[in-house]
């Protein structure tokens, strides 16, 4: 047994045993986890003081240290290569999509391969630019709706990129707007409203984007029943790229902390894209994405609005953000006990 203090713990060391909830007995992390800045993070905040952290007794160095996460390493270049376009775009550049396309091609096969897209979303360094990481969050999204679809890689890809510039037109919209810790004036949000007329624009005129990418950036704000900007166009006009990003977007949205609001509960979130379901989104997109988002929770350890932490061990199929979490030695139907919700996801 190596213990280490939770303040010499670096990124990259291996777990040698399971963490556990000292008041539940759920496990937090398994043996074998890599750490990274936001398990750090988190066990800190839990008031984990010391961890068992494996020896690397083959090597002068103390501990193991892994670096060589595939999906990290290829998120890293994603992030590179798109950081660098979205900067081309801000300063009136045109777009160079051939410079992404490979990159791309390949998280898409990480994505296809990946078992739990959230976890590894969670596994990702926020970055301070919030168009940015959004944008790259709603592509991932938008990718796994599509496997989940069924849809080709050629489809795959496509979609990966409707997610990834479906806000790129509020590069052409001011900072001081679009960070705008207060609430937008009207004609501030009637400019914001513009972006995906802008998006739209920007991509049409870039070779190697598809009409589909296009119309999913300019119609990502448009609604079933014809509500939304910047058209007002209804359910049968709307593309389905723009319906699985605008899913996408909503979600990562709710679920991000941003300047001027707390970020949400996912699965207050999702039942707020079910309850939006009929009439302002697509019903289907949205029953595929919820149902399968909600299973990658099983395991996690959530505190409820009681004040209780507990782990999410079933989801009701019929309602599955609505899971059973045990408590300790009880067990919280949240289908049949309606007062308690799930107000954060702790691990």
């Amino acid at each position: 047994m190596s213990l280490l203090s939770i303040d010499e713990v670096k990124v990259g060391m291996v777990l040698n045993k399971d963490i556990e909830s000292g008041k539940t007995g759920a496990i937090l992390l398994t043996s074998g986890t890599v750490l990274n800045k936001n398990n750090i993070f988190i066990l800190r905040n839990l008031g984990i003081k010391y961890i068992d952290i494996f020896e690397n007794i083959n090597s002068e160095n103390d501990y193991l240290i892994v670096n060589n996460d595939i999906f990290l390493e290829k998120y890293e270049r994603f992030a590179d290569r798109t950081r660098l376009i979205f900067n081309n775009a801000r300063f009136g550049k045109k777009l160079v999509v051939s410079e992404i396309g490979e990159i791309v091609n390949e998280m898409v096969e990480e994505i296809v391969k990946s078992n739990n897209i959230l976890a590894r979303l969670r596994q990702i360094e926020e970055d301070n630019d919030y168009t940015f990481q959004h944008s790259l969050d709603v592509s991932m999204l938008a990718t796994m709706i599509g496997k989940w679809l069924g849809y080709s890689k050629v489809e795959l890809k496509q979609i990966s990129l409707a997610g990834l510039f479906h806000d790129i037109g509020k590069v052409k919209i001011s900072d001081n707007i679009m960070y705008k810790p207060g609430r937008l004036t009207e004609s501030e949000f009637e400019l914001v409203k513009k972006h995906t007329i802008f998006g739209y624009n920007l991509l049409n005129e870039t070779i190697g984007i598809s009409k589909n990418v296009a119309l999913g950036a300019l119609q990502h704000h448009e609604r079933e029943d014809g509500s939304g900007y910047p058209l007002g166009v209804k359910s049968k006009n709307i593309h389905e790229y723009a319906k699985i990003v605008a899913v996408c977007d909503i979600f990562d949205a709710m679920t991000t902390e941003r300047v001027y609001k707390k970020k949400q509960s996912p699965f207050l979130v999702a039942e707020h894209i079910i309850s939006n379901s009929f009439g302002i989104l697509d019903a289907r997109i949205a029953s595929v994405f919820t149902n399968n988002i909600s299973n990658f929770y099983v395991g996690n350890v959530v505190k409820l609005n009681c004040g209780d932490i507990g782990e999410i061990i079933y989801i009701h199929k019929e309602m599955p953000t609505r899971p059973l979490v045990k408590v300790e030695d009880k067990f919280i139907d949240l289908l049949i006990e309606k007062d308690y919700y799930i107000l954060e996801v702790i691990n």
